[in-house]
């Protein structure tokens, strides 16, 4: 066989696995990418929100755990691919006043002094997804979004929840607009362990307390069938009310389930 032949073969053979590599790895865990659920397929998790691919052009979304003290829906929608980048957009609407109002107590749960009421808040998020794929075994994707507000009076600033995670994404609820830039990195380490490491940054249009930055690094195991089970961090940094800028260190952990 000549030379010709064997690097004809030797390419296809290396094509062929970069495609199951990426395949792979997005039919596991495409979320937090610009790829979409299969039409008909579903997932969740406990901290994932739910999944489901009604078209090869739309999926929709919600968080299932939080629904009863934070309605929430969302779509996700398919914007194409160009130069072996995959588009797509987010859309969500969620209504966070019966979550303030549970918290607003005193005792064991009570985050939020009962002296605060709330009025209606709606929160409005819009997020634009980019996707490619940088070596065969790994995928990156950036996005960039935006959250703000549709509320019948300002709550009163001083009622805000100071904590890690929670506070940069509620921030918006009280004052101003939040944009959020972020990057992810997605990677195979096996046939059933997989990798994501990202950064998140919040912007908030405000005169103070308006900067928060959030790394986080992820391993998942695919156990079987549609089961996996994510374990990792979240390394968050910001300046809260009443309080000097600092980090923190918090554990995450996921379990997700579906048809796929």
């Amino acid at each position: 066989m000549s030379l010709k032949y064997i690097l004809f073969f030797v390419t296809i053979s290396c094509f062929k696995y970069c495609l199951a590599q990426e395949s792979t790895l997005l039919n596991t865990w495409s979320y937090n990418t610009a790829r979409l659920m299969p039409v008909g397929k579903w997932e969740s998790g406990l901290i994932q929100p739910f999944r489901y691919g009604i078209s090869e052009k739309i999926e929709v979304r919600g968080n299932v755990l939080i629904m009863p003290l934070i309605p929430n829906a969302g779509v996700f929608i398919s914007q194409g691919e160009r130069k072996g980048i995959t588009f797509a957009s987010e859309h969500n609407l969620s209504l966070p006043t019966p979550f303030l109002d549970f918290f607003s107590r005193e005792g064991t749960g009570g985050l939020i002094s009962p002296e605060y009421d709330f009025s209606f808040i709606l929160s409005v998020y819009n997020a634009f997804f980019a996707t490619k794929q940088i070596t065969p075994k790994a995928i990156v994707t950036a996005k960039i979004g935006y959250a703000f507000t549709i509320r019948k009076e300002k709550p009163d600033p001083i009622s805000t929840m100071d904590l890690p995670v929670f506070y940069p994404r509620m921030a918006h609820y009280y004052e101003g607009t939040t944009i959020r830039p972020g990057v992810d990195v997605k990677g195979n380490l096996g046939n059933k362990w997989f990798y994501e490491e990202g950064v998140q940054a919040f912007f908030i249009t405000r005169p103070e307390n308006n900067f928060f930055f959030e790394n986080t690094g992820t391993l998942m195991w695919a156990v079987g069938g549609s089961w996996r089970i994510r374990g990792g961090y979240i390394l968050t940094y910001g300046k809260y009310p009443y309080e000097t800028p600092k980090w923190q260190f918090w554990p995450t952990f996921d379990i997700i389930f579906g048809i796929r």
